[in-house]
């Protein structure tokens, strides 16, 4: 279960010229600007918008910003304008960033991984392959010969990439199928060869 929604705290408070609307007590009025947040599992992941409040430190009257007279409007405003977002309401997006490179960091190294191996193909490798969307399988080499490569396929398929692991110890074809170290650089190109595993 997802958790997520809104929240929001004070990010600046400042005692105003302005009267009190309510006790007239001059110099009392304390403005609050709020910062709104989306958060997921309470992290804060982007800000949403600057809100304003005012209260009066003698009467106790806290007002809206949709209830303040014009005046105090125009002072809370003012602070908002000159009152920056706090970073810490990007964490979020900051993680979302730093996984998302991390991930395209790891993927290229794969991929460079698996153009250096498929000319070097060994018995027992297993090739995670992409056959269409949605539809993943394994292929273990059981010999090499030259330029041939003699897999056999794995007997099921997999909807999901981040799953084709499950796949591991179900079973294989007992016919073997032949295909070229060029073949392979080709489905390579076409980023069809996932990963391959060496033990």
């Amino acid at each position: 279960m997802i958790v997520y929604g809104t929240r929001s705290k004070i990010i600046k408070t400042e005692y105003t010229a302005d009267p009190c609307p309510n006790c007239k007590t001059q110099g009392s009025m304390q403005m609050n600007i709020w910062q709104q947040w989306a958060h997921a599992f309470w992290i804060p992941i982007f800000p949403i918008t600057k809100i304003g409040s005012s209260e009066c430190m003698h009467c106790r009257q806290v007002l809206s910003f949709e209830k303040m007279p014009l005046t105090l409007r125009v002072t809370c405003d003012n602070m908002k304008s000159q009152t920056n977002r706090p970073i810490w309401t990007y964490t979020g997006i900051g993680v979302i960033v730093i996984t998302a490179i991390a991930v395209n960091i790891s993927e290229r190294q794969t991929a460079n991984k698996v153009t250096k191996m498929i000319p070097s193909l060994k018995k027992n490798d297993i090739l995670h392959i992409k056959l269409k969307d949605n539809a993943y399988t394994l292929a273990k080499v059981s010999r090499v010969k030259k330029d041939s490569v003699f897999l056999f396929a794995n007997n099921y398929q997999i909807d999901r990439a981040t799953d084709i692991n499950d796949l591991r110890y179900k079973g294989y074809a007992t016919t073997e199928d032949t295909l070229t170290v060029a073949n392979l650089m080709d489905m390579n190109k076409k980023e069809r060869i996932l990963d391959i595993e060496r033990k």
